[in-house]
């Protein structure tokens, strides 16, 4: 039995950031995929109401950076930190970016349409992971998960044009910052090219499990596709996920 469990949603690419970093790492590790239920349990655990939540040996971590920390600690190689300090701050400068000025605005563009004119769109594209039983009953309350979300994310017809320029921006920050080794720091991965690979998956349409959306895909999303597709750091985003991405580390109970 496993000492480390993610709690985590199948759709968040800030949880996708902290599956890649215990896939990379190889850690085995049990996912639970949560519902509603979500909110009283991270908070209870850890303070917050967001996800990924990871138990570490008993100790319950929030917020992707600090969880990824803890993995550094926790099992040292392979490092997704560079062992030059000037290269590591460089690295997690370049986390922080990612995570501040792309992750939450990508969702803002992305779901504005779904939650708006596709709320059972917007539930099964949540739910994925979840239990029949509990997609089913999302999908059965659809336009109050889709109030409950745009609520609980801030995301508004301003907040999503923001989005779009702000992804825009941070797409082509990437690709000023990838250097002639192919890495954002130094000549190896690192944590720099695990956050912002996963996070632009969304928009690219790049992802752990290939990317099943729930069928047929929003206009509004196919539009947030069609207008990052020719950007160059697309194949980069698909070469990180190819060269590192590796096999699953999770472990299943039959």
């Amino acid at each position: 039995m496993t000492n480390v469990e993610l709690w985590h949603f199948q759709a968040s690419h800030f949880c996708e950031k902290v599956r890649w970093a215990l896939d990379f790492k190889r850690i085995p590790h049990v996912r639970r995929a949560l519902g509603a239920s979500y909110l009283i349990r991270a908070w209870r655990r850890t303070g917050s109401v967001t996800l990924p939540v990871l138990l570490l040996d008993g100790q319950a971590i929030g917020d992707s950076t600090r969880i990824i920390e803890a993995l550094e600690s926790y099992q040292q190689t392979p490092s997704l930190y560079p062992s030059d300090a000037k290269n590591r701050d460089r690295a997690l400068a370049l986390e922080d970016y990612f995570d501040e000025e792309l992750g939450h605005q990508t969702r803002a563009a992305a779901m504005l349409g779904p939650l708006i004119d596709d709320p059972r769109w917007a539930a099964r594209f949540a739910s994925r992971g979840l239990p029949a039983s509990t997609r089913g009953a999302m999908e059965a309350v659809a336009p109050a998960f889709a109030a409950f979300y745009r609520w609980r994310h801030q995301i508004t017809p301003e907040s999503s044009a923001v989005g779009h320029a702000k992804t825009q921006e941070a797409f082509d920050r990437l690709q000023a910052e990838i250097g002639p080794s192919g890495y954002l720091v130094g000549d190896s991965f690192s944590v720099a090219d695990l956050t912002a690979a996963s996070l632009m998956g969304i928009a690219f349409g790049v992802s752990e499990s290939g990317d099943p959306l729930p069928q047929p895909v929003p206009q509004s999303i196919q539009e947030l596709r069609a207008s990052v597709a020719d950007h160059p750091t697309r194949a980069w985003v698909v070469e990180m996920y190819r060269r590192h991405r590796g096999n699953s580390a999770e472990i299943v109970f039959s």
